[in-house]
């Protein structure tokens, strides 16, 4: 794996990126922070559908998924006490 600067990069990123399209990631050092370019093949959902699925799926149920109505209802509990005190 290969390491530029951005002002190293610069200069020749077209070559960087048909590497990266070659199967070798590239990583960029901006400000003493990493970023790492790597090839991305986005799902067709004719050919990937069980695979999406599954993604879209573990993105509704995952930890970042909405609040529950259980959560909800919590919450709302906890304001209505909170206000009653004031």
């Amino acid at each position: 794996m290969k390491t530029f600067t951005i002002s190293q990069a610069k200069p020749r990123l077209a070559k960087l990126v048909d590497e990266v399209h070659a199967g070798a990631p590239v990583i960029l050092v901006h400000n003493d922070k990493l970023v790492k370019l790597e090839r991305y093949e986005p799902l067709d959902p004719e050919h990937d559908g069980p695979e999406l699925k599954a993604m879209l799926l573990r993105a509704v149920t995952g930890s970042h998924s909405p609040y529950s109505k259980k959560d909800l209802v919590a919450v709302a509990s906890k304001i209505r006490r909170e206000m009653r005190r004031k």
